[in-house]
């Protein structure tokens, strides 16, 4: 009987690579290994992948659905936002041109029906056979360590708290009139900012959703004003049910009279009412209320944090930093309120040295709340490129396809290193804006050799870009040029004119840096044949938070840009030297 039945035919899969070769490359792979066929059949799990998706053992798992596997849990993007796979990710069937979409990326949070959350990072790669025909996805689901996710989530921040520092620094700038008390709440300049402060909040707590609620005046309705986290629909049921409730509908007398007394309120889910025709799901959350707005002594707007009730409560940090935040937030808008009994450019004149001070101390508040975990991330990433390697050293003799997949995560860390460089750099910059406008910024004046500098500064970006070419023209025959500065800071200005040449330029164009002496003085150059700078642009170039309409940004993690070239100016008008621009749209710029 045996010697009559039929064999199975093994797949062009099962050909190219059995399940034994399979545990053998990644058996002892830390990452979670799954791979499935064109039909989205599951062919192997590893046993990293058995523990974390607690699927024990894999034998009923193999030839089943991927996507039925899949969907056993709950999966959300780093926004928090439910997340599904791709059809054509877990079908090959279905995609038509296989190769365009792949390699895969994306940064997800396991839930499991536990509610254990588990923050990955998913690599999705084609296999072939001998004949180069896919057959197959293999994923790799790596687990982010707690400081490389803490990474991901300031790099988020970022975005937001750069949009909400320019939202507040521009505002003046913009403001035409004076709102009334009636609409305040509803003006362009309280909408926009108070949209900024939401969408901050929602990235620093990385948390379900928030809003600020409004108690309008004359009336004591509950209305919605701003939110971050919502559906469009769910935004567009808030705003019609305007002026439907009161805050009692919600609250207790003890929470309004905490809210009145200028003191924030934790409310467990459960712990506060959600009235009949108010959509049920925001019960299910642990709220933060914090009063935001004041009129005339009179709360007549909150701020409301929601977070899910797997998402925990509030650490004591994350009220502290809010309501600091909130705070500088309250007296911008406070000081608008001021400009209603004042209309004319005299009234303006007096409030803008006050917004600006609410700015530098928002400034320096976020510098030291997030400058802290850089140094420890930037570590750990170094260790594990340094474990990557030995590794990979210790695989070379194994399947080309294994290297190939170290290679890969080796490039990711060396991303992950880069950005945590470039959000190094950001920090600085802050800081030392907030320096600047407390008149706190100490310069170390010491005799040091220019030429010296520029060929350190030079040397150091051509090993960090060694694709590019950087022409350095020394136009003096002195050997040395001897000046007074601050070795630090004169680099500093050059590595932000060189960086900034290098990027706006094309990739086989040099960048050329002159030096020369005039008279006294020192000069020293950089040009680029990029598209050049306009001329109304050039005016503003060195303005602080100026950020150019036409300017292309190359690195989308970049968002200090607007403080760069103002450093610039101002660490030389401090050496007692002067900046400048030379650029037509075209021909290139000269720094």
């Amino acid at each position: 009987m045996g010697q009559n039945a039929p064999q199975p035919v093994p797949s062009a899969f099962q050909k190219s690579m059995s399940l034994w070769h399979l545990e053998t490359y990644f058996a002892s792979l830390p990452d979670a290994i799954m791979v499935w066929d064109r039909a989205g059949k599951l062919l192997f799990l590893n046993a990293a992948a058995l523990t974390l998706f607690d699927a024990q053992p894999s034998a009923p798992w193999l030839g089943t659905s991927a996507q039925q596997f899949l969907q056993r849990y709950a999966w959300y993007d780093e926004q928090q936002r439910p997340f599904s796979f791709p059809p054509w990710l877990l079908y090959l069937t279905t995609l038509k041109e296989e190769t365009a979409s792949f390699p895969y990326e994306q940064i997800l949070v396991l839930a499991h029906p536990s509610q254990h959350q588990v923050c990955l990072e998913l690599r999705c790669s084609l296999v072939f056979d001998g004949q180069q025909q896919p057959t197959g996805v293999l994923a790799s689901f790596h687990v982010v360590a707690s400081r490389y996710q803490k990474a991901l989530h300031i790099q988020r921040v970022y975005e937001a708290l750069m949009t909400l520092n320019e939202a507040i620094a521009r505002i003046p700038e913009q403001f035409q009139g004076a709102p009334s008390e009636e609409n305040l709440l509803l003006s362009p300049p309280v909408l926009f900012v108070g949209q900024q402060l939401v969408d901050f909040i929602r990235q620093i707590l990385a948390c379900w959703c928030v809003s600020i609620m409004a108690f309008r005046p004359p009336s004591p309705h509950v209305g919605y004003v701003v939110g971050s986290g919502f559906t469009a629909e769910r935004e567009y049921l808030l705003r019609a049910l305007n002026e439907h409730f009161y805050p009692t509908d919600f609250f207790d007398e003890t929470v309004l009279a905490r809210l009145q007394a200028n003191q924030e309120v934790v409310l467990a889910s459960g712990c506060f009412r959600i009235p009949t025709g108010y959509p049920e799901e925001l019960g299910n959350a642990n709220l933060l209320v914090l009063p935001i707005i004041f009129w005339k002594q009179r709360l007549v707007g909150v701020l409301v944090i929601h977070k899910h009730e797997w998402e925990g409560g509030y650490t004591q940090e994350e009220i502290d930093l809010i309501r600091t935040v909130a705070e500088h937030v309250r007296l911008f808008i406070e000081c608008l309120g001021s400009l209603q009994t004042y209309l004319g450019k005299q009234a303006r004149e007096l409030v803008m040295p006050e917004v600006n001070r609410l700015l530098n101390d928002f400034l320096r508040l976020a510098s030291h709340e997030l400058r802290t975990p850089l140094t420890g991330i930037k570590g750990n990433l170094q260790l594990a490129q340094r474990r990557l390697e030995r590794l990979q050293s210790e695989l070379a003799q194994q399947a080309e396809r294994t290297s190939v997949q170290l290679e890969r995560t080796r490039q990711s860390l060396e991303s992950a290193e880069q950005s945590v460089r470039l959000q190094e750099r950001m920090v600085q910059d802050m800081i030392d804006d907030a320096r600047i406008q407390a008149g706190q910024l100490d310069l170390t004046l010491a005799p040091c050799d220019l030429l010296v500098l520029v060929k350190q500064t030079v040397a150091k970006q051509q090993e960090s870009i060694p694709e590019r070419a950087i022409k350095l023209e020394i136009l003096t025959p002195e050997l040395t040029i001897p000046v007074l500065a601050d070795a630090g800071r004169i680099t500093q200005v050059l590595t932000i004119y060189l960086t900034t040449s290098l990027a706006s330029s094309p990739v086989e164009q040099p960048v050329t840096l002159q030096v020369q002496e005039e008279e006294q003085m020192a000069r020293v150059s950089v040009h680029d044949e990029g598209p050049g700078i306009p001329l109304e642009e050039q005016v503003r170039l060195w303005d602080r938070f100026y950020r150019g309409k036409g300017s292309s940004v190359q690195q989308e993690l970049d968002l200090s840009g607007g403080l760069r070239f103002y450093l610039c100016r101002t660490l030389l008008e401090h050496h007692h030297g002067t900046v400048g621009v030379e650029s037509t749209p075209g021909q290139g710029t000269t720094f």
